[in-house]
């Protein structure tokens, strides 16, 4: 598996034409797969290109801009179980009344929770693309989320896989080709109280990173949606 050989030429051109502001973010992206091209996925659906042709890095260019334009809360679709009434109100004594407006909320809630994970990338989006690291919008590579290229204190390329909380890690992002490894953080725990912001893995970043602020960022992100939305 090989990228063509301007890739990161025609990844730049391609993005031109899509969103001039994002072509440098994109070039370096395509630049890294061209290195690791078992990080890079694979397109869904029939007919797709060949990972590492001209179209594809052309196709995956528009995912990449697509993947950051504003993305609503949605209820899940899929039909409750008519069992977890039953239990609902034979254990845990919820009034028959009220069991219509829980499922509804809990149905709001997981909606809620599914949007978590995007919205933290979106905030530290907006902290480290300032200063150096690339948001992988649009699941361009393979269980990472932010990549950094090379610096003069740095001669690597540093991956980043950030999860909300501690039990929703990737198994499959472990040690990956080369020996290079991908770095893990997560926000919050799965088994007790606390927030990561602390230990996020870039130390010149974590005094910028709080949760104070992540807050404050979704909440405008939400007012912003609801303005659209109108």
């Amino acid at each position: 598996m090989t990228f063509v050989t301007n890739a990161e030429e025609i990844a730049r051109m391609a993005m031109v034409s899509i969103n001039p502001d994002l072509a440098d973010q994109f070039a370096k992206v395509i630049l890294f797969l061209s290195n690791q091209p078992a990080l890079a996925t694979a397109m869904r659906g029939s007919n797709v290109p060949q990972i590492g042709s001209a179209e594809y890095v052309c196709r995956q260019a528009g995912a990449f801009s697509a993947a950051r334009n504003p993305r609503f809360p949605k209820e899940p679709a899929t039909v409750p179980d008519e069992m977890v009434s039953v239990i609902l109100r034979e254990y845990f004594d919820i009034p028959q009344h009220d069991l219509e407006r829980v499922k509804r909320e809990h149905s709001l809630s997981m909606g809620a929770e599914n949007l978590v994970g995007e919205l933290l990338e979106r905030y530290l989006a907006t902290i480290l693309e300032p200063r150096g690291w690339i948001w992988c919008s649009g699941a361009l590579v393979k269980a990472v989320d932010f990549i950094k290229p090379p610096t003069i204190a740095s001669a690597t390329w540093r991956l980043l896989q950030v999860k909300n909380r501690d039990n929703s890690e990737n198994s499959s992002s472990g040690a990956i080709r080369d020996g290079t490894e991908i770095e893990k953080w997560n926000r919050t725990f799965s088994k007790r109280v606390g927030l990561n912001w602390a230990a996020f893995p870039d130390a010149l970043l974590c005094d910028l990173l709080s949760e104070e602020a992540f807050k404050a960022f979704v909440r405008n992100y939400l007012l912003s949606l609801r303005t659209l939305r109108k």
